[in-house]
This record gives C-alpha cells, structure tokens and sequence, in this order.
C-alpha cells in the first residue's frame, strides 16, 4: 500500500505561484492534510480513502478524486437542488425598507442548510404585529406563529424541522391591529443531506486544521459557497471581523457577500466599496 509523504511546503509564496486548492483531510499518496495545491499538483487516494479538497477559485469541494487539480477544479460541478423548476438560489433579496414590506432578511440568501433558522424581517413601520407562515413546497400544510414583539421569529419548537431536499415558503404579515398593511413571502431551499454531510465534514476538518482566524474564515467561506450558504459563509467572516482579527481582503470578502444578498447597507458598514461579480465597484452614495 503506497504510504503517504509529507507535502513539500505549506507556504504559497514558495511552492505555488497560485495556489488552486487545500487538502482538508488525510488519504491521499502525495499531499498531507492541510498542504495548499498547486494547479498541477496531482491528487491520488490511498486505498480505501477519500480525501477531501476545498478549490478556492471556483468554490468546490471535491471527494475522492484522482487527477491533476488544475483539471479537478475548474470541471464543471453537477449540482443537486431541490427545486425542480430551476429557482436561483444565490438570488439576492432586496432591503424591502423602501417600499415598506416585511421582507426577509435572514438566512441570507435562497440556500438553507439549518433545519431550524432563525427568520428574520425588514420592520414595517406602523405594524403592531406580525404573523408568519412557513409552508412546504409539496405540502398543502401550514404553519403559523404570531409575532407581537420585534422583526425576527426564533423557529418554533412545536413545529417540526425543515427537512433535506426540500422548498419551504416562508410568508410575513405585516398588521396594524386588524388589518393587514403589508406582506411579503420568499422561498428557502434545503440542501439535499448528501451535500448537507459533506459541507459539514469540510467545516469539521477545516477548524482542526492549524490555521490563521483569517485562514480559516477564507476556507469556510469556500465550503459554505460551494453550495450557496451565504448566511453560513457571512457569519463565519464576520466572526473574525468582530473579534477584532480580520484584514482588508477579508473585509472585502465580506462586503461582497452582503452586497450578493442585497444587503448593501450592511455591506457598506463595513468600510471597503464591495464589488459586482464582474469586479466593477458599484456607484458610491
């Protein structure tokens, strides 16, 4: 059985002129856990093994694949959603302030992995209330919970949890006593639970990893957007950047996220411009 050798340098600047990817776990004949990758550094598993890579340009993770990473990398991933009607799922939700709407603003995002989120709404002003609705796609069952203090509803325990592979419509009511001033409704979408697992083996092997606060944020944001999780992703960068131990490129990172979810407030707060996915800056306020 071929036995696996300690990869030549952890350090970019030495070994890769761009660095394509990192191997999140052990497994494979040629490179340790936690080597980067170069583009023509060659991936082989040991017998029986399934290592794990984070591609960082193209956002992936990839299992128990043989080949040149250049290659691994930049193939195009066969993706597994739930919808079958072809939603968007890295559509991204506008503030709602501005035309008064109980708009979602969390999760971030159409792309859902917590099967117990937290929602949370634009304020409507003038609503004494709300009342929120959650409804799967296939089902003609739904779920009400009256919210009488604040914009943001904890997910119930009597209802049951959201469930892989699956769309749930999530509807907001806006009242003023009786009446109804205003409404809003968006769609979450469940991972399927294959993706779901391995999403989470790649966050379980990247924190054991002996990596930097930002680091470690960069490789989180690459397994959570490998799948669309921006809320994941968003929180994981924002730890760093309020304990104090984030750096410009990290903020950037960060700002654009906010500003892929609609969210360009927050993604101003941050204090970088953040950038269109063409990398052109959008106007200044």
């Amino acid at each position: 059985m071929p036995v696996a050798v300690k990869a030549q340098s952890n350090d970019p600047p030495t070994r890769c002129k761009t660095v394509a990817a990192r191997m999140l776990s052990v497994g494979d004949q040629f490179h340790s856990k936690g080597s980067v990758l170069c583009p023509q550094d060659r991936v082989r598993p040991l017998q029986n093994q399934k290592p794990m890579i984070s591609c960082h340009h193209t956002q992936k993770l990839l299992r128990g694949e043989v080949g040149e990473i250049g290659d691994l990398c930049s193939r195009k991933q066969r993706r597994i959603y739930p919808s079958k009607s072809g939603s968007n799922s890295s559509k991204s939700r506008s503030s709602g302030r501005e035309s008064g709407k109980p708009s979602l603003i969390k999760p971030f995002g159409t792309m859902v992995m917590q099967l117990r989120p937290e929602l949370e709404w634009n304020p409507v002003v003038g609503a004494t209330h709300y009342l929120v609705t959650l409804q799967a796609s296939d089902s003609t069952e739904k779920l009400e919970q009256v919210v009488h203090t604040g914009n943001s509803l904890r997910y119930p325990q009597a209802w049951p949890k959201l469930q892989y592979g699956r769309n749930y419509r999530v509807t907001i009511f806006a009242y003023q006593k009786q009446r109804i001033i205003s409404s809003d409704h968006d769609t979450l979408e469940l991972l399927i639970e294959e993706e779901a697992n391995l999403i989470q083996d790649a966050v379980t092997a990247i924190n054991q990893l002996p990596l930097s606060p930002v680091e470690a944020a960069k490789e989180l944001d690459t397994a959570y957007m490998s799948a669309k999780l921006f809320h994941e992703s968003i929180n994981a960068l924002e730890k760093v950047r309020q304990a104090g131990q984030s750096n410009h490129q990290l903020n950037q990172l960060l700002a654009d996220r906010y500003y892929q979810v609609g969210q360009s407030e927050l993604a101003a707060s941050i204090g970088v411009e953040a950038q269109l996915p063409t990398r052109t800056k959008f106007p200044q306020k």
